[in-house]
């Protein structure tokens, strides 16, 4: 996937992201809310990005922890309602620190104090907006790449025998090919199919439990391929990347390159691999 490709709102996550932030800084800055009504144009565009980045930032960064690593079973929307009011309380101090280097000095009115108080109620004003817009904002695109698909499901089916994994079934009717690949991100998953490809709302760990440990191979922390579907395999200035017969190249792990090319020629992995 090309740079372009990945700033794509319409096709990844990230791009996503950086679209509504760009839309959010524009809404702030017209609204135009007390008390930044003190402040010029081009101040007021670096106060609201810096709000606004900082704060999608790190409602993805506390994602991404949660659902990896402590309720990565756990209903995904619970966990993006709980990285909501993780970001809510991490950048109360930061909208807290902007209002006192750029809004006080220019309001009298303004009180920069930093009395447990004032704490408090910021992280009251702040918390049950970003909360839903981080809801928001992965609803309107959850619900856009996968219109067809049903509720995630808490549950883990078994990845053994001839079952269909859950993400399989999630994924838009028109894409439901053979399975070649996943990637992971952030708590998204790509799933690379014979006819197609789709972001769903899934965790990457969760997908392979759902394979079950025998099936295919994980090259990379984020991806995971099926070996039937290699249509070569590159090597560039150290690196090793799994080229698929649907023209994506995926990066193999340092750690995994032995077992990814026994795998791949049928030989034995030396020992210590």
């Amino acid at each position: 996937m090309t740079w372009l490709e990945r700033l794509d709102p319409q096709r990844t996550w990230p791009g996503f992201l950086g679209a509504a932030g760009v839309g959010l800084t524009v809404l702030f800055v017209f609204m135009e809310p007390a008390p930044t009504d003190v402040l010029g144009l081009p101040a007021l565009i670096v106060f609201w990005a810096l709000h606004v980045f900082a704060t999608l930032a790190l409602a993805q960064a506390c994602q991404v922890v949660i659902s990896r690593h402590l309720a990565p079973r756990e209903n995904p929307w619970l966990s993006i309602a709980a990285a909501g009011l993780a970001a809510s309380t991490l950048v109360t101090p930061l909208a807290l620190g902007l209002d006192h280097l750029m809004v006080a000095p220019l309001d009298p009115a303004e009180d920069g104090s930093w009395t447990l108080a004032a704490v408090l109620e910021e992280w009251i004003a702040l918390a049950p907006p970003v909360t839903l817009v981080w809801l928001g904002l992965n609803a309107v695109r959850f619900l856009r790449l996968s219109p067809d698909a049903p509720a995630p499901s808490t549950s883990t089916p078994s990845g053994s025998g001839s079952h269909e994994p859950d993400f399989m079934r999630r994924l838009p009717a028109a894409r439901r090919g053979q399975l070649i690949a996943l990637s992971a991100e952030l708590h998204y998953l790509r799933v690379h199919t014979t006819l197609g490809d789709a972001l769903i709302l899934q965790g990457f760990g969760e997908a392979l439990a759902q394979l079950g440990p025998d099936a295919g191979l994980r090259v990379h922390r984020s991806h995971w391929i099926d070996p039937r579907f290699v249509a070569g395999v590159s090597r560039e200035g150290g690196r090793m990347k799994i080229e698929l017969v649907n023209g994506v190249a995926l990066p193999v792990a340092r750690s995994r390159r032995g077992e990814v090319t026994s795998v791949l020629t049928g030989e034995a992995a030396p020992a210590g691999v």
